[in-house]
């Protein structure tokens, strides 16, 4: 079964070795976002474990050599749709164009609808009704340049909405890039983690929930398109309901630790735990870090763990001075350093202000990964305390 699964660009690689970790599946393709990948079809369910995945399709066919709608209408009449949509089911096409072309995505979409309406009525003879707002079956179709993708949505929205999330931080960090620098720092769930600049929480609830083995789809099933999703594995909910109450909890720690100046996000951030189901593994504290994480230091072991790593997302600098955030990265990594901190992960968009703090630090390592951050151009950077 061939699927595409698409993530923030620069963690291609982060998501391509976790979906082979879950799925035992073999990467066919890896281009910017987007992973193709040929898992065996009892795997199914374990693909929307992933913690770093925004979308998945499921692939049906790949065209070459279509430039114009009307190969995509010919393309798209002859695939046959009976086995996955119902004649009572509504569907809609949700389209993508990448590369220069004489017509829209709109007129994509319009033309691929009527060519899966015309399919049908050649093979059932019914006409399948459109729903644009709240399809029963969503079809993807992307025409990248020449090539036509053609499949189904098997999310319903973005895997990186967390229902857990009551409360946005107004800068808040995806949960799928939180899930990445975890995962890029090489933490271990047996140790502790500090988030110095937590926000709304996402990076130590990310964090806890691995902890705590609480599995993707069992805070976000609703994100799953069931009805395409029980044509591919008809034991689907099962499977789900199986894993989820399977979870065998790990011994796990309180040593998640988040810190904010602001009261208002250390609150939400609680907010967000409770929901979650991890308020019992976090501590989110009101405060300075640079003060505090002397302090929490000296009380680690009896969070349960040695606080070794630190994953965060710093200020950028649109409300404070150059100067002064300079100070403020370069401050924090020596702090972390200092305390006995092994590893440090941040992203930032502010890559002058991170490179010049860094070139003022002794005894590290930097890695630096190249992301693109919602529209921004980020780095990711991973520092190792000698």
């Amino acid at each position: 079964m061939m699927l595409l699964v698409t993530c923030d660009t620069g963690f291609e690689h982060v998501l391509a070795n976790e979906l082979i970790e879950l799925t035992n599946g073999t990467i066919k393709h890896i281009s910017s976002g987007r992973i193709f990948i040929d898992i065996p079809r009892n795997s199914f369910v374990n693909v929307f474990r992933s913690r770093i995945a925004n979308n998945i399709y499921m692939l049906i066919n790949v065209f070459n050599g279509i430039t114009t709608l009307e190969d995509i209408y010919k393309a798209v009449k002859g695939l046959e749709f009976t086995d996955f949509i119902d004649p009572q089911q509504s569907f809609a096409i949700r389209s993508e164009r990448i590369g220069e072309h004489s017509f829209t995505s709109i007129d994509i979409s319009r033309v691929a609808g009527q060519a899966v309406i015309d399919s049908y009525i050649a093979s059932k003879n019914i006409r399948l009704k459109v729903d644009l707002d709240n399809p029963d079956i969503e079809i993807y179709v992307e025409l990248n340049r020449d090539r036509l993708l053609v499949g189904f949505a098997l999310v319903r929205a973005s895997m990186h909405i967390r229902r857990y999330r009551l409360f946005n931080h107004p800068a808040a960090l995806k949960p799928t890039i939180a899930a990445s620098m975890l995962r890029l720092v090489k933490w271990d769930p047996k140790e502790g983690l500090v988030d110095p600049m937590c926000g709304g929480g996402t990076i130590v609830i990310e964090a806890a929930l691995i902890s705590k083995n609480i599995e993707i789809p069992c805070i976000n099933k609703q994100s799953i398109n069931m009805n395409i999703s029980r044509k591919i594995m008809y034991t689907i909910d099962e499977e789900l309901e199986k894993l989820c109450r399977a979870i065998i909890e790990r011994d796990y720690h309180r040593a998640h630790i988040g810190i904010d100046l602001n009261p208002r996000f250390v609150e939400g951030a609680i907010i967000n735990a409770k929901n979650g189901g991890v308020d019992d593994a976090v501590l989110f504290l009101k405060g300075d870090s640079i003060e505090l994480i002397p302090k929490i230091k000296q009380i680690e072991y009896e969070l349960g763990a040695e606080l070794s790593i630190a994953v965060f997302n710093p200020p950028y600098g649109y409300r404070m001075k150059l100067a002064k955030l300079s100070e403020l990265y370069k401050r924090m990594l020596e702090i972390l350093r200092d305390h006995r901190f092994k590893r440090a992960s941040f992203i930032t968009s502010a890559i002058k202000i991170a490179e010049n703090a860094l070139t003022k630090l002794s005894d590290v390592s930097v890695n630096r990964i190249r992301v693109i951050h919602g529209t921004l151009p980020s780095n990711v950077y991973i520092v190792d305390f000698k």
